[in-house]
């Protein structure tokens, strides 16, 4: 406090008026002019006084500064009626706090113990420091010897878990690799409740290993607790746990064919038994192609059909046909605008040999399909001055081939702004962009005629570039970026291909639709997320790895927990598409089949004959709900009372009449159980519902079996009773 000089004559004059400056200062005056054991005139307090923080976590501290209590200001002042006590100063807002922060006797504090800044936030050090807990200290910028402090005990992290590989482990000794953030050294690896042998790799990476018991066979949690202080554990994974290869059992084995196949026949079942799961899948994507041939002169579209059909039921390469079918149902192509045979023989073979590689590669070979160069208007779209292109394939390659509307999470589900809306993904500059990206394209030329930009739809191979019918401004695509001006027609289209293979959209629009196809129609956030973060990453580096997508799929804990019946829950697996139910019931029954024409008309008659989808929306959309639900059901777009009696009416034709001259049923390794009804139903129930024939079922069809003698008929009964049941319908 400085006093002027007229008060130093005052205090000359007055000695009681010394006495009572030295209350208002708060100093105690000897005789000889000295100060003794001076009291701070400001005092400090900091809220909170105590705190518990993790490390990397953040606490935020207050200080509030007052002068010395009006008590003692006012006892000064009563000593002599000339002294004018000072208001009181109240206390300052703390944004406006005159202090300095510091950090165990550190200013601003430092990597070790943790930093504050000057408006009072903590954080802690990413590593617990030896010293724990550490003090938080405040002292006044206008008198450092009134200080406050809080006392910061230092805790671990709480752990968060990203990934676990392998997903799937037998029964007996086994190694897992967690990764995922805020590990710390002496962090523990928890399988199913049991703590496993843990070692610290990282603060992202931990690696473990134990031993799973039979008993253990199915889904089991994963999860890392982190020591003391502040022992926490994180969210929890799922690995499978599996029987070895030699002990897949009969069920799991055709439930597993009912995912990767048109459907288990008995030998296929009793192969991947013998095998094994992922022996399978790896021996589905060695498997040959099963191509489509050139058709004749005088074929059409159903030439092409009758080769869907025999090569489902024929073919080696199951897999690869499930999942080019699935994948030409998101990239649509329809005989309704083409009628060209050679349009989708083409388009198909192509599919295939698409179906295990890399997304970006197919995108890039759909872009430059001359058949859907003519179902969505790319070939002679035309990007001269003053022309305007096409904008069908720049909005559809968006909205349903890669992207969607709305941004997505990593789990599938939405983003939203502030006011709870969708936020798109794109807008009509970003269309126009892509539009003129897609310019400069036209068919290979005919046999014996003139190449130029406007040829005729012909269905050879790739179409080719016209760099003068390119339209070579600047283009805006996907999240602000721009393709400079002057560019190729080819440069370009790869620049626009990139640009939508790169949208972090691509993984879970075409994750999820895939796991819809395969393995059910409502798959949970972290089933999604699991095999999204294999598409952005098969582990090796690589983005868009298609095989790695679907052997991701297909292994995954939620996929594979209904091979346990008690796991199933009401919400797994989907209703057979009227393609796949035709199919499944056929190789159920052994059928032998050159694809007859009249296979495609009871396709036809349930809504799916093959190629035909009525829209570029495919057959039915992967949003569509089941009435009545919030749950997804696609495939019942598809189902009401006419196409429910085609079903039933395709499978009476099959057991008991024919549906086509050359398509045959072989039900004598059936026959051969019919003596014993219960015998009889088991051997249908493990290849048609992967013997999970309820009990209700059972009795209703053991009692209709009774009433039959004849072995014949009553297996034929049996079939037709069983395939054509509500259980059958939909594929858990």
């Amino acid at each position: 406090m400085r006093i002027s000089a007229n008060y130093s004559q005052r205090l000359l004059a007055f000695p009681l008026l010394f006495a009572s400056i030295s209350i208002l200062t708060g100093c105690n005056v000897l005789g000889n002019g000295t100060t003794s054991n001076p009291a701070p005139k400001l005092t400090v307090s900091v809220k909170p006084a105590a705190a518990q923080v993790r490390a990397g976590d953040t606490q935020q501290f207050t200080a509030t500064v007052t002068i010395a209590p009006a008590s003692q200001i006012a006892a000064a002042a009563s000593l002599h009626p000339d002294v004018q006590a000072p208001p009181p100063t109240p206390p300052r807002p703390p944004a406006q706090q005159p202090v300095k922060w510091s950090v165990n006797g550190v200013p601003g504090g430092n990597s070790a113990v943790g930093t504050i800044s000057a408006k009072g936030l903590y954080t802690a050090p990413a590593t617990l420091p030896s010293s724990n807990p550490v003090h938080v200290t405040a002292s006044s910028s206008e008198d450092a010897a009134s200080t406050a402090e809080s006392s910061v005990s230092l805790e671990n992290p709480i752990p968060v878990v990203s990934a676990v590989s392998p997903t799937t482990v037998n029964v007996g000794s086994f190694s897992l690799t967690i990764t995922g953030r805020k590990f710390v050294y002496g962090a523990t690896v928890v399988f199913g409740g049991q703590f496993l042998s843990t070692t610290f790799v990282s603060p992202t990476q931990l690696m473990a290993t134990g031993s799973a018991t039979p008993q253990q066979v199915g889904t089991v949690s994963v999860d890392v607790q982190n020591p003391d202080p502040g022992s926490s554990g994180s969210g929890t994974l799922a690995v499978l746990v599996a029987s070895p290869a030699n002990q897949v059992s009969a069920q799991v084995a055709a439930r597993f064919l009912d995912q990767s196949t048109w459907g288990p026949t008995p030998q296929l079942i009793s192969h991947v038994q013998q095998i094994g799961l992922k022996a399978f899948l790896d021996e589905q994507f060695k498997a040959p192609v099963s191509t489509y041939p050139a058709p004749g002169a005088k074929d059409d579209v159903g030439f092409v059909e009758k080769h869907f059909f025999l090569n489902a039921m024929q073919g080696q390469d199951q897999l690869r046909q499930r999942v080019a079918f699935a994948l030409s149902e998101i990239f649509v192509i329809s005989a309704q605008k083409i009628n060209n045979p050679n349009a989708f023989t083409l388009w198909m073979n192509m599919m295939q040999n698409d179906a295990s590689g890399n997304y970006q590669t197919l995108l890039k070979d759909v872009s430059l399909s001359p058949s859907m160069g003519y179902y969505l208007d790319i070939g002679n779209n035309d990007g001269c001055n003053g022309c305007a292109p096409n904008e069908n394939y720049a909005r559809e390659v968006l909205q349903l081939f890669s992207i969607g509307l709305a941004q997505l999470n990593p789990d599938g589900s939405l983003q939203t702004d502030g006011s709870g809306n969708p936020i798109p993904t794109y807008t009509q500059n970003t269309i126009e962009g892509f539009s003129s990206i897609f310019t400069g394209w036209t068919y290979p030329p005919t046999p014996g005629s003139q190449n130029g930009f406007y040829n005729q739809p012909y269905f050879s191979g790739p179409m080719i570039a016209f760099d003068n019918h390119h339209d070579s401004k600047s283009k805006l695509l996907l999240n602000g970026t721009t393709v400079p001006p002057g560019g190729t027609t080819a440069n370009d289209l790869t620049a626009g291909v990139q640009n939508i293979f790169n949208h972090p959209n691509v993984g879970p629009f075409i994750s999820k639709q895939l796991i819809f196809k395969l393995v059910t129609s409502n798959p949970s956030p972290a089933y999604i997320s699991r095999v999204v973060a294999i598409f952005n990453d098969n582990g090796n580096g690589v983005r868009g790895d298609l095989k790695a997508v679907v052997t991701a799929i297909l292994m995954d804990p939620e996929a594979r927990r209904g091979d346990d019946p008690a796991q199933v829950q009401s919400t797994d697996g989907h209703l057979r598409e009227p393609l796949l139910f035709m199919l499944s019931v056929m190789r159920a029954a052994n059928t032998t089949t050159d694809g007859g024409d009249s296979l495609r008309y009871y396709a036809s008659n349930m809504r799916q004959e093959p190629f035909n989808s009525p829209t570029v929306f495919n057959f039915y959309p992967p949003t569509y709900k089941i009435p009545g639900t919030q749950l997804l059901g696609p495939e019942f777009k598809l189902l009401n009372t006419s196409t429910t009696i085609a079903r039933i009416n395709f499978v009476n034709d099959l057991v008991y009449g024919n549906v086509g001259q050359n398509t045959k049923i072989d039900l004598s390794s059936y026959v051969a159980m019919a003596a014993d009804p219960n015998a009889l139903m088991d051997s249908l129930s493990a290849v048609l519902l992967h013997g999970s024939l309820s009990d209700s079922a059972r009795g209703t069809v053991a009692n209709a079996l009774t009433q039959i003698t004849d072995p014949k008929r009553r297996t034929k009964a049996a079939f037709y009773l069983i395939a054509g049941s509500s259980q059958f319908q939909v594929q858990h």
